[in-house]
This record gives structure tokens, C-alpha cells and sequence, in this order.
């Protein structure tokens, strides 16, 4: 039995207005008298009547008494529910998107239960109960709709299902899973869909079309309190970079102000604690200073709240020192001071065939790393791990070959020049795309001479000199690529004063990934990852966060025809992740990625629910009829027997009874 219109109560107050006439309705009685004694009756009567005498009990009281509480009852719209008289099919469109982990009340073991959890268990007594004779498909909201079960009668096979529902905490697909739903039911006769979701869905001004039944079971309990690490990050102090500041903005969905106290902790080595107090509805910003390098750094809230996927927040040391820079190079004295200006480590490999350098500059941190070569004399790679290789003018075949091929394939690549066909200038002014290496920079005025023309598979033009482009940049195996097709000494712009500040672009965005931190990406995304010539097998491995706390286990990396692939699909529980590579040899490679829920989960203020509509049923042309509407509240999915008809044939009996005692004349 159920309610669904609880607001019609109020016309019961014309159950007591009834008693109220009937307390302050006149009695007479019927009596012969002769006609002169009738006028003296009558005024004795209107002397001694009083409005407010004892309730008496008369039928016709209880009958109307009868008459209006069964008015009020058919008004709150009752109905019943039947066991068993589902549809033949049923599609159960299950949420869960990251909001769905939100824990909202304790279970029997004292443990907290989440929305998912709640779900779950509905789901299962809505299969036993109003699904008890229907084929069951079941659809679960992820990167991409899930079919979970299709047609399944079995309920062990249905119930394991559901006890496997997980949250996703990407961008969740709501609109492609009513998509799917209304697809799996539109060439059907008797089949309903129903939805089970705490409400939280992203707007959509289009509302999906079903032409069956469709409903909506809020499983939302009451708002759990949120705090939420919206933003942190970490970036080098003073001009020798020694030490780091981090900064940290915080929000709550807390109805009053409150206080929260958050821990930063560096290679989980806790570095300091502060107490945060956070006003409703404003975001909190707050500085870390002093900070010691750290290869991760993690910000953390000391107390959980309802809502563990944004608890935690987690950022990258850059390195120590500068960034290491082989160039090649026949000599280039304004390209490797321009590097240097740039904080650039320069080790330099002449490329010259007449004559060995083994010069030093003035106490820079450039170094003569070996003699001029030839295809059959070679220098030896120099020792240590190099951020970037820069390559000035064509390189002799030695260098394309043995290790240096192996350094060429693994180290970010700058070339200059290069081969391949040389054209002309044909003029024009320069037409700079928006990208790193360009920012800050015009090339107005710049003269550029003899061109290469050459296009990488790798990248796409950045810089065009008219419909010439003249500079490409990119990405290989996960590895930036950057590349010149002019030499320097072919140009005035080593001369232009935009020089260094456009070599200074290059090397940061090139160096940006020289760390072990890969990065922030949401859940579910892709990411590119750097893949070492020799890696055999790769696998993300949980080390922090929620993804630690869950017990998600490791995962192995996506394969393509050539091997470990390059572009991956981050996991998709929020955490801090170990991309681990490994070679033949064992060794081992490891770079961090911190991975992050959508923000849009832990927003509870657009309580809307899926817009839908209902078009015309699969039945016949006569019956057919537009039906739309938004399903934001809880509407039954269950068939009900209504009681209606049944209360308005009563209703309708008794006006006929009173009828009858007033046709009759007397008061009963």
C-alpha cells in the first residue's frame, strides 16, 4: 500500500466541519397541535433553542462523516502494489557515477554504507519483488554504457551482477546509457525501463525518448557532509630553486562555518599540518612555504568525510638541479648560450670532421664531451642521463646508429635543419599556432632563407611562413619532438631578441615531463607515457589514495601491434599510480601519475534527475499519445492496482442514501 499525494490531507478538515453543523443544528419535533397554539409553540422554541447542544447519533451524520473521509482518501491518490506483475521485460538503468560512493548512513555493523551499497540492495528487491516474472537486462553507467546482464531469468546470475556494480569516478556517460535503454525497448511490447540514481545528473536540455513505461528510484539518503581539495600545486622558490611552495584551494558543501585541518606530507614524510577554517559556499586558499624536495608530494585531509574520492590531492618535484641538454652541433655559439641563459646543463658533441675540440667554457657547466666525427669515427655517448638532445645542422650516419640511435629513440629530440629536399622562401609573414614554444613571440621582421621540406608523421605546424611551415611540434613513443626546418645560420632570428625566449619555450616544454611525475589526469582519460625501446611488459600499480585504500589491484598496460603502447587508459579509481616498466634484463622504470575523480560528482547542489520523455506506447495507433516529462522526484515502477474507481462508486452510493433521507422530509 502507498501514498503519493500526502498534501491532500488537508481536505480532511471537513471531517470535523460535519461534526461542527451537526453540534449546532435546531432539533424539532413533529407534534399535532391545534393552529392556535402553533404560533405560541413556535416562539417558546426560538426563546429556549440553543445553537450548542449534545452531539447525537444519527446515520445520516456517520454517513457524511463516511462520505467526505473517503473524498479526502481518494485525493491522496493510494494504490497498491502486485507482487510479481511486472513487465515481460525489465531494463534497470543502474548510476553509478563517483556521487554513488557517497557514504550516507551506518550499516547493521556500524560500518558507513554508501549510496552504491543502498542501490545495490533495492536493485535486488525490485528483481524479487516486481521482477519476479521478468527478464531482467541491466545497464551500468561507466566511460561507456555496460551491459551487464541481458534478458536473464536467472536470479543468482542477476544478483551477482549487481553485487559487482563499481563507481566510476571519470566523466560517467549518462546520456549514451538512456541512449541505450531506450534502444533495448523500442521494438517492444511489453517492456518498462527503470532507473535507479540519487538524482545527480549532468543537464541535458534534449530528454532521451521511450516508447515504454519509464521510471525513476531515487536512492539518495540524507546530503553527507563534503570536503573538498579543489586544486593543489607545487612550484620552485627563489632563484636557485632550492626550496618549493605549494598552494591549496579547499571548499565545503557545510551548511555553517567549520574547520579542517589537512596534512602535506613529501615522499610520505610529513612535512607540516594546518587547521583551515572553510565558510560555505567560498573556496579556501591557502600557502605552503619552505618546502624541501620531494618526488611527490601529497595533501591530505585528517578527518574522512562523505565523499573520499576528493580527500586527497597529490603533485610533482621537477628534479634537482637543471636540466641536462646534449647538443650537437658544428658550432652554434648563440644557441648554446642561449641555452644556458635558459638554466640549461650543456654538454657539447662537435660535429666537425677536421678537428677535435676539447675546450671548456668560462666555468659554465657546458662540457667537451668528445672528438669530430665521421661515419667510422664515432665519440663515445657521454656518461649519464640527458634531459633533451638538441641536433644543429645534418648528422653524419655514425650518429644514427648503436647508442646513439638508442639515445636519439628515448631522450626528448630538438633537430635543426635537417634532411631532406631544400626549397626556397617564397615569402610571407609569420603565422604562429597557440602552443608552448610559441608563446611570447611574434617573428615580425624575422628573415628566414633556405627551407626543409619535410613533413613528420609525428607532429603538426606550429610556425608557417606564409602556407610554408617552417617549424612542427609533437610527440613520439610518448617523447616530445621538436623540430626547425631552416638552419639558424639560413636566418637573422639567433639575432632577433626573441631568440632566447623562444629557445627558453622549447626546453621547458620539452623538460616538462624530466621528473618522475607524469601528471594530474582525471579518471578514465588518456595519457601519453614515455616507453623505453627495450620495455617488455608494463602495468599500473596503486601506491596511495583511495586506489591503495580500495585494494585495486594492478593493472597491465594497453598493447598495440608494435608493443607496450604509448597512449594509455589511466585507471579509474582516484589515487597516485606507478606506471612500472620493465626490460628483459628486469629493471625496472617507474614514473608517477596522480589520477583525480570528475569534479562534477562531488557537486550535490543540481538535484535534477534524467530528463526523459515517453512518447507514444508500443500498442495500438488508438492509444497512442505524447506523454513528456522530467522524472526529478520518485515515481513508482511498480504496477499498481488503483483504488479510484472503486472509492468513487462508494462515494457515489452514499450521495444516493442522503438523497433518500432528505426526499423523505425527516431527520434520522
Amino acid at each position: 500500500m502507498g501514498i503519493q499525494s500526502w498534501l491532500s490531507l488537508w481536505f480532511g478538515l471537513t471531517l470535523p466541519a460535519i461534526v461542527l453543523m451537526y453540534m449546532f443544528k435546531r432539533k424539532y419535533v413533529d407534534t399535532t397541535v391545534p393552529s392556535h397554539l402553533l404560533w405560541e409553540r413556535v416562539l417558546r422554541n426560538l426563546e429556549a433553542n440553543r445553537p450548542w447542544q449534545k452531539l447525537q447519533n444519527r446515520l445520516l451524520l456517520w454517513l457524511q462523516l463516511l462520505a467526505a473521509a473517503l473524498m479526502v482518501f481518494a485525493l491522496m491518490q493510494p494504490f497498491l502494489q502486485v507482487s510479481g506483475g511486472g513487465s515481460a521485460h525489465v531494463v534497470i538503468v543502474a548510476d553509478t557515477s563517483g556521487s554513488m560512493s557517497a557514504q550516507i548512513q551506518p550499516s547493521a555493523e556500524g560500518e558507513a554504507a554508501s549510496r552504491l551499497q543502498w542501490m545495490q540492495e533495492r536493485i535486488k528487491e525490485y528483481v524479487k519483488n516486481q521482477g519476479r516474472r521478468s527478464e531482467i537486462t541491466l545497464l551500468s553507467v561507466g566511460a561507456s554504457p555496460m551491459t551487464l546482464v541481458s534478458h536473464e531469468s536467472d536470479r543468482t546470475v542477476i544478483d551477482k551482477a549487481v553485487d559487482g556494480l563499481r563507481p566510476y569516478y571519470g566523466q560517467a556517460s549518462y546520456r549514451e546509457t538512456l541512449s541505450l535503454a531506450s534502444a533495448l525497448t523500442r521494438e517492444e511490447r511489453d517492456a518498462e525501463v527503470v532507473i535507479f540514481t540519487d538524482s545527480y545528473w549532468k543537464q541535458d536540455t534534449a530528454p532521451i525518448t521511450f516508447q515504454v513505461p519509464v521510471s525513476v528510484e531515487k536512492v539518495q539518503g540524507e546530503l553527507p557532509l563534503n570536503v573538498s581539495i579543489d586544486q593543489f600545486g607545487i612550484s620552485p622558490k627563489g632563484e636557485t630553486g632550492s626550496s618549493y611552495g605549494a598552494v591549496a584551494v579547499l571548499s565545503t558543501n557545510a551548511k555553517e562555518s567549520m574547520s579542517a585541518e589537512v596534512n602535506l606530507y613529501g615522499d610520505e614524510q610529513l612535512l607540516t599540518s594546518k587547521m583551515l577554517e572553510l565558510e560555505p559556499g567560498k573556496k579556501s586558499t591557502e600557502s605552503f612555504s619552505d618546502l624541501p624536495f620531494a618526488e611527490v608530494y601529497r595533501l591530505e585531509l585528517s578527518q574522512d568525510d562523505g565523499y573520499a574520492a576528493d580527500n586527497q590531492s597529490f603533485a610533482f618535484g621537477l628534479g634537482h638541479g637543471s636540466s641536462r641538454v646534449l647538443l650537437l652541433t658544428s658550432g652554434n655559439l648563440f644557441l648554446e648560450k642561449a641555452l644556458q641563459l635558459s638554466g640549461a646543463e650543456v654538454t657539447r658533441v662537435a660535429l666537425d670532421e677536421s678537428k677535435d675540440k676539447t675546450a671548456e667554457d668560462n666555468g659554465s657547466a657546458d662540457k667537451e664531451a668528445g672528438k669530430g666525427s665521421t661515419a667510422t669515427d664515432v665519440p663515445p655517448v657521454p656518461e649519464g642521463e640527458f634531459d633533451l638532445l638538441v641536433i644543429d645542422a645534418d648528422v653524419p650516419e655514425g650518429f644514427k646508429q648503436g647508442k646513439w640511435a638508442e639515445l636519439a629513440a628515448k631522450t626528448p629530440l630538438w633537430t635543426i635543419g635537417g634532411e631532406g629536399a631544400k626549397v626556397g622562401n617564397q615569402g610571407g609573414h609569420a603565422v604562429l599556432s597557440k602552443h608552448p614554444v610559441t608563446a611570447y613571440v611574434t617573428l615580425s621582421g624575422v628573415y628566414f632563407g633556405t627551407l626543409v621540406e619535410q613533413a613528420p608523421a609525428w607532429g603538426e605546424p606550429v610556425i608557417k611562413l606564409g602556407d610554408q611551415p617552417i617549424v612542427y611540434a609533437g610527440s613520439e613513443n610518448g617523447r616530445p619532438r621538436l623540430s626547425f626546418h631552416f638552419l639558424l645560420q639560413d636566418s637573422d632570428l639567433p639575432l632577433s631578441p626573441e631568440f632566447p625566449v623562444m629557445v627558453s619555450n622549447a626546453l621547458e616544454w620539452m623538460t616538462s615531463g624530466k621528473g618522475s611525475g607524469l601528471g594530474r589526469y582525471m579518471a578514465g582519460a588518456q595519457a601519453d607515457i614515455p616507453i623505453a625501446a627495450d620495455t617488455v611488459a608494463a602495468k599500473w600499480v596503486p601506491t596511495s589514495g583511495l586506489a591503495l585504500t580500495g585494494g585495486i589491484p594492478a593493472a597491465e598496460a594497453l598493447r598495440n601491434e608494435q608493443g607496450i603502447s604509448p597512449v594509455q587508459l589511466v585507471p579509474e579509481y582516484p589515487g597516485l599510480y606507478a606506471f612500472e616498466q620493465q626490460n628483459e634484463a628486469g629493471e625496472k622504470l617507474r614514473f608517477w601519475l596522480a589520477v583525480t575523480a570528475d569534479p562534477y560528482e562531488a557537486d550535490w547542489s543540481n538535484d535534477q534527475g534524467p530528463v526523459v520523455s515517453q512518447a507514444a506506447p508500443n500498442l495500438d495507433e488508438s492509444e497512442a499519445g505524447e506523454h513528456a516529462g522530467t522524472s526529478g522526484s520518485n515515481e513508482t515502477a511498480n504496477r499498481a492496482g488503483s483504488l479510484m474507481p472503486w472509492l468513487a462508486v462508494l462515494a457515489l452510493a452514499v450521495i444516493a442514501a442522503e438523497w433518500g433521507v432528505y426526499q423523505r422530509g425527516r431527520s434520522i
